[in-house]
């Protein structure tokens, strides 16, 4: 069975690539982020497979299992209320480093 969660993916705003030491910035400020904005079971980590977004860092911000068996107009909300909440890190995280980075959110299969 597979677990689906909301994902974060950053990307530099000069289109460079993220250097590894960046990236662990990066994830500290997603962290930092969804702790101010109270996440329920928040636990951001990496989440780079299948490159879905070039020259970015993802960071599945949490997972959970009953997505797959929801009915396609209540997942249909679902993905959007992850795309919200993961717009809504992106934002803190531009509070703490503005400028920098630009944010992509959609739900994605763990």
């Amino acid at each position: 069975m597979s677990a689906f969660g909301p994902a974060l993916f950053v990307s530099r705003a000069d289109g460079a690539d993220i250097p590894e030491a960046e990236r662990a910035t990066i994830l500290a400020h997603i962290r930092t982020a969804t702790a101010r904005l109270a996440l329920p079971r928040a636990v951001p980590r990496v989440y780079d497979y299948d490159g879905y977004e070039p020259k970015a860092l993802g960071v599945l911000l949490y997972s959970e299992y009953g997505y797959q068996h929801m009915p396609d107009e209540v997942r249909e909300d679902q993905d959007a209320a992850w795309s919200e909440q993961g717009r809504r890190v992106g934002a803190q995280v531009e509070k703490q480093v503005p400028g920098v980075y630009r944010f992509t959110a959609y739900a994605v299969e763990d």
